[in-house]
């Protein structure tokens, strides 16, 4: 008995879609958790940074691969206005150690982490501080472990 012969069906084309502004969850990307605490706001505040936190969120949202934790305190807030930042290996979704950014409240600070955010991040899963820009130098407060990451509903 033989089989009849394959038809092929034309197939329509798969619509595309618009991709722009998406982040690539397989992506790598830099880690940033903000304290949004009184303390640390109300430096933002004080010294006219405020929007700060805004910027930074919009620089995580263009960034391919980068994810941002808020926190209504990271609870060590002697240190001042303060974020952390760590590589994430997307394939893996291995997050590296965190480097510790404290005085965020300066406006120059501010701009470089964003900036910093905005170019990738750290490029180094193990080395947080890895093309940390020189106005961040004298930020850097510590190193600690990764930021624990789970997904929505877990």
């Amino acid at each position: 008995m033989q089989t009849p012969p394959l038809r092929h069906r034309k197939q329509s084309p798969m619509p595309r879609q618009n991709t722009r502004g998406h982040t690539r969850t397989d992506a790598s990307g830099p880690v940033v958790a903000v304290c949004h605490g009184h303390r640390c706001a109300g430096l933002r505040r004080l010294h006219g940074t405020a929007d700060h936190a805004d910027r930074i969120r919009e620089a995580v949202k263009a960034t391919p691969g980068a994810v941002l934790i808020t926190s209504p305190c990271l609870g060590r807030c002697e240190m001042a206005s303060l974020a952390a930042v760590a590589r994430r290996d997307g394939p893996s979704g291995r997050v590296g150690p965190t480097v510790w950014l404290s005085g965020l409240e300066d406006e120059c600070r501010a701009e470089a982490l964003t900036a910093w955010i905005a170019s990738g991040g750290p490029q180094r899963l193990h080395q947080p501080d890895h093309g940390l820009p020189r106005s961040l130098g004298a930020a850097v407060s510590g190193y600690g472990p990764p930021p624990a990451i789970t997904g929505h509903g877990r």
